[in-house]
């Protein structure tokens, strides 16, 4: 049971959250937010938030397989009234998932109606309420121990949709965000998880420590939370009663207006799918076909098996993390920051940030020091990608007085700790990697994808070259190309693997742009064009201590 909770507990949380959530409702209704909804709706605030509230947990149970006697009971039972009429026969169910999809493909008049308070009244309730809505989804999750992957692509998807409705009040530093909700799925924590309680006046008052905001001022403390600062957007700021859902004459929109408002509002505060655009960036680098084919492979079959969580099929568990081998300078690094950014996109992380280290980034030279290291570093990428290039390097003393075996099992158990949020990519040489992973059992079982970064052959190379002067305004005249690939091809084998593929044609590349200023600064005003030409005078001598 998550975090040790009995069902008994668990469903004493949902209770409570869902009170909370009561007391929410209580304070729209005293303050007149709910006047004009009643009387098209013909519904209290109450059975409609029972409604709203029965519909998600429908949604998430039949989303993750859980659809079972103990989740009815504790959807029938948790709000005041049955509202979708839940019971133990699944002879209904057809009837309540009908009703439970009808629901939520409505806007959802509970949020829009917190969101404009928030803005009128500069607080922050609509975060509040689907903290508490969240923690409430959760205890039913962990009932039976739910708790996967299905169920945070259920609650990331759902977090889009209604995050519009969210963001609180632009004079308050104030937002639950995407790795918020990734932080609160993997802690488990339900109990005091709900930053505030509203009491029958409309005053916050102290839930845990540290936790204050009066109906009259606008300063809030968020001690224990991950919360970072957001500001509300102008189209948001400017909601007035008829763009939050009504008509002039004070009646409810039609679902057709509600819904346009809806991707309005949340076209105004979403980040666009930038999938498409780092999967072009990902094709574009030069040669690489092997890595494109095989990241493509495994965006297909994250894509495939997201599509089979929505037809609730069954999927096999799947690792993230990779070994990538190869010589140094053959792009691991680049690709690592697009696979970050990918796996951000398809929901696989929470930020899709990069974070690079090695050996001396982890290992200390004290006992005790290079687990607090390695703690460290993982944190700083949680959300992201860990890469750690030349990572054999951390077996290479097993055995001895050295600290390495510490970092290698301390970095083990946080890639376990942390398996929803964080994705560690290893990278070296190919035999020495094969040494690596058999230094801890612990590493084969989590590092099953290889991919292999092959040298960049000399027509490569140049491409690259020449990418890196357009890239500067420059351009190589073909003589001087020629001089360039024919040191390359002259090159003895070791003397290759010492020039460090792209990592060395950068090299040769800062040596031309050294030489053209030596030769440009004799003319008295050089001209436009020969401040952008390479000439052959420009490569003479460029390779000389680089291998």
């Amino acid at each position: 049971m998550s975090q040790g909770y009995s069902k008994a507990k668990l469903f004493q949380i949902g209770k409570d959250n869902y009170n909370t959530l009561a007391k929410y409702c209580d304070l729209l209704l005293n303050e007149g937010y709910w006047e004009k909804p009643e009387t098209v709706l013909g519904k209290s605030i109450n059975e409609m938030l029972d409604l709203y509230l029965q519909a998600v947990l429908v949604q998430l149970a039949v989303f993750c397989g859980c659809f079972n006697q103990e989740e009815r009971c504790y959807i029938a039972d948790i709000p005041e009234y049955n509202m979708i009429g839940m019971t133990l026969n699944k002879e209904d169910d057809e009837d309540i998932l009908y009703q439970a999809q009808k629901v939520l493909k409505s806007p959802p008049i509970l949020l829009q109606l917190l969101s404009l308070r928030d803005i009128e009244k500069s607080t922050c309730i609509g975060g509040m309420f689907f903290d508490a809505l969240l923690n409430t989804v959760l205890a039913m999750a962990y009932i039976n121990d739910s708790k996967n992957v299905k169920l945070t692509s259920f609650i990331l998807g759902y977090y889009r949709q209604i995050s519009a409705f969210i963001k609180g009040s632009s004079k308050l530093n104030y937002v639950i965000d995407e790795r918020y909700v990734f932080r609160k799925i993997s802690s488990e924590e339900l109990e005091y998880s709900s930053a505030m309680q509203v009491t029958s006046n409309g005053d916050f008052e102290k839930y845990k420590d540290n936790y204050i905001l009066n109906k009259d001022k606008s300063k809030i403390r968020l001690k224990d939370l991950d919360y970072t600062k957001n500001t509300v957007t102008a189209k948001q700021k400017e909601l007035t009663e008829h763009e939050a859902g009504y008509k002039a004459d004070g009646s409810l929109k039609a679902d057709t207006e509600s819904e346009t408002l809806q991707e309005q509002t949340s076209e105004a505060v979403d980040e666009p799918d930038h999938l498409e655009k780092h999967l072009e960036e990902l094709y574009s680098l030069i040669g690489l076909e092997s890595v494109k084919t095989e990241i493509n492979s495994l965006i297909n079959l994250i894509r495939v098996r997201k599509l089979r969580e929505e037809y609730n099929m069954p999927t096999m568990e799947m690792s993230y993390h990779m070994v990538y081998t190869g010589n140094p300078g053959t792009g691991k690094t680049t690709v690592a920051r697009l696979v970050a950014r990918l796996y951000k996109e398809l929901g696989i992380l929470s930020e899709g940030n990069l974070v690079e280290t090695d050996r001396s980034g982890l290992v200390a030279g004290f006992v005790g020091q290079t687990a607090l290291k390695v703690k460290e570093v993982v944190e700083r990428a949680l959300g992201g990608v860990l890469f750690i290039d030349e990572a054999y390097s951390l077996s290479t003393g097993i055995g001895t007085n050295d600290f390495g075996s510490e970092a290698i099992d301390t970095l083990v158990k946080m890639m376990e700790d942390h398996r929803d949020n964080l994705v560690v990519i290893v990278a070296g040489y190919r035999e020495e990697m094969q040494q690596f992973l058999k230094a801890n059992t612990g590493l084969i079982s989590r590092f099953n994808k290889f991919i292999e970064f092959t040298d960049y052959t000399e027509e490569e190379l140049i491409e690259i070259l020449k990418s890196m002067a357009a890239k500067a305004g420059l351009t190589i005249e073909e003589a001087a190309l020629n001089i360039v690939k024919g040191k390359l091809m002259a090159m003895a084998e070791e003397d290759r693997i010492r020039f460090g593929n792209a990592r060395g044609i950068r090299n040769v590349f800062e040596k031309i742009i050294v030489n053209q200023a030596n030769r440009l600064v004799t003319k008295d005003k050089p001209t436009k064009e020969q401040l952008s030409e390479i000439i052959t005078e420009d490569v003479a001598n460029v390779f000389y201590g680089i291998m």
